[in-house]
């Protein structure tokens, strides 16, 4: 990735953002942009604001990622001495141009977000390789993409928690999800007092049987013990 960013670059990423925003906004709609982990349900107001966190990531790498890819493709003068300093030759910035497009359309759709970020993740893991020991400058963009990479692909592709007892009965989202990995250690501790609580009702069951079953113990034995005696006095 190039370091270089200038006022013009900003202003058409930001409107980039903003149309791929209404394009997402169209496939959710049309039902083509729900993936496995992004169910339209009414969601809580800390998980709506995780999933629209989310979802602005994606919108802001894949706005990063159609500008950078593009200034690949179309040859800009910056993108072709970058990759003539770099020494390996000309088609691959045209690979990486395409590649980094392609990701970013991708990143649009919430069902190949995750395998995106991961393929863009990789990249910019060689990026960053090449940012340190060919170019010797730090991969400052490339690391901060590919954190974002990361985030993308974790929230996306992780499996989801089923056994937390918390919003049971709602349908599993990736904002659910998230909600009950962040309260693992609330749901230990719930599990570990509803424990507490079915074992102290277990024993209050078992103590009335309990009683029961000893004093019947105890009168059997003074029965037993009775007629014992008896039978040495007759003697």
């Amino acid at each position: 990735m190039s370091s270089d960013v200038d006022i013009s670059d900003v202003i058409v990423l930001a409107a980039l953002i903003l149309a791929l925003y209404f394009v997402r906004d169209a496939l959710r709609r049309s039902g083509l942009g729900i993936g496995r982990n992004t169910a339209g349900t009414p969601l809580a107001g800390g998980s709506r604001l995780r999933l629209l966190f989310l979802e602005f990531i994606e919108l802001l790498l894949a706005g990063v990622f159609f500008v950078v890819g593009g200034a690949k493709l179309v040859g800009r003068q910056d993108m072709v001495a970058l990759f003539r300093d770099v020494g390996i030759g000309q088609w691959f910035r045209y690979l990486t141009g395409g590649i980094e497009v392609t990701g970013a359309a991708l990143l649009i759709v919430p069902l190949f977000a995750g395998m995106s970020a991961i393929a863009l993740g990789g990249v910019m893991i060689a990026a960053t390789l090449i940012e340190l020991f060919v170019l010797h400058r730090p991969p400052v963009a490339a690391l901060a993409c590919l954190t974002g990479h990361s985030f993308v692909a974790w929230a996306r592709l992780s499996p989801p928690v089923k056994s937390a007892p918390r919003d049971a009965g709602l349908p599993m989202t990736w904002s659910t999800s998230v909600r009950r990995r962040w309260a693992f250690g609330q749901h230990h501790r719930h599990v570990r007092q509803e424990g507490g609580r079915a074992g102290r009702s277990a024993l209050g069951a078992a103590t009335p049987m309990a009683l029961f079953i000893g004093t019947r113990g105890h009168q059997s034995c003074q029965s037993q013990h009775g007629a014992r005696r008896a039978e040495e006095r007759s003697r």
